[in-house]
């Protein structure tokens, strides 16, 4: 049986006048997998900012979204897909199967050799996508900097601390590599399909969010498989916007697991 017909519902939109149309290539070299939960508008200026950023390039894509149920937002994502897109795909758990758990769904559905997992809060430029695929040549997992709305630097990494704290590096490296950072957040990867099913995907045990990206990041280097940041690579997150939840989220039990599952964090980090 496919994907769909085993684990949810899947969809193609065909608004008749969109604001954002994605041409599923048949063979995607990229599959753009986004997770929402309760998102509004602000994923389809994301899509329409890739659309327009990969215009020209011939770089063979397709875009899917897992719409995680929300219990006060109703379809309002699917709503939203489906009045101004064309050619996304919606795959409906049925459910809130959490950031990670929407990851592994949108990648069972996925047909690209590249997978990149981008949230719905962040929006593109021309040439952000490029230096990835050409770091990807040579590294497993690439990441680009992420800008603030005003275009300052808001991530380039992260470092990550002995008690599992983290702080955002905001310096990049000259050159491709990791410079100081210990992981980065998965606002946005692109890593081959192969190094995500090497690895596991992401950990169910971090529902619904949070602290996911750490633990794969530091499962894939116990392989061999390490991550790099690509400096020419810029993408601007709108962060905490790509839900209708607002607030600072608790993320003590996340971080607990955390530590639970890699216990050499407590001697092998700086202290926080």
């Amino acid at each position: 049986m496919s994907p769909s017909t085993t684990l949810g519902g899947r969809t193609t939109t065909r608004s008749p006048a969109p604001r954002a149309t994605v041409t599923p290539a048949d063979a995607p070299r990229v599959s753009f997998v986004t997770v929402a939960y309760g998102t509004g508008p602000l994923l389809v200026e994301s899509i329409a900012s890739l659309v327009a950023s990969l215009d020209g390039t011939g770089i063979a894509y397709e875009y899917l979204v897992v719409d995680n149920a929300h219990p006060t937002a109703g379809d309002r994502t699917r709503r939203e897909l489906l009045l101004s897109t064309a050619g996304v795909t919606i795959v409906s758990p049925g459910a809130n199967l959490g950031f990670g758990g929407g990851c592994e769904l949108g990648a069972l559905h996925a047909r690209g050799e590249v997978l990149a997992f981008v949230n719905p809060d962040v929006v593109y430029a021309p040439g952000w996508l490029e230096p990835l695929l050409a770091a990807l040549a040579e590294h497993p997992i690439v990441v680009p900097v992420l800008l603030d709305p005003d275009g300052t630097v808001q991530e380039a990494g992260q470092v990550l601390r002995a008690d599992g704290s983290t702080r955002a590096l905001t310096v990049p490296p000259a050159t491709i590599g990791r410079g100081d950072a210990h992981y980065a957040s998965a606002a946005c990867w692109v890593m081959h399909r192969d190094t995500h099913e090497r690895c596991g995907g992401f950990d169910a045990a971090f529902h619904p969010a949070y602290y996911e990206d750490v633990d794969l990041l530091l499962r894939a280097a116990a392989l061999g498989l390490d991550w790099v940041l690509v400096p020419d690579s810029r993408v601007v997150h709108h962060r905490g916007a790509g839900t209708a939840d607002r607030g600072v989220p608790d993320t003590r039990r996340q971080r607990a697991t955390l530590l639970a599952h890699h216990p050499e964090i407590a001697w092998s980090h700086p202290p926080a």
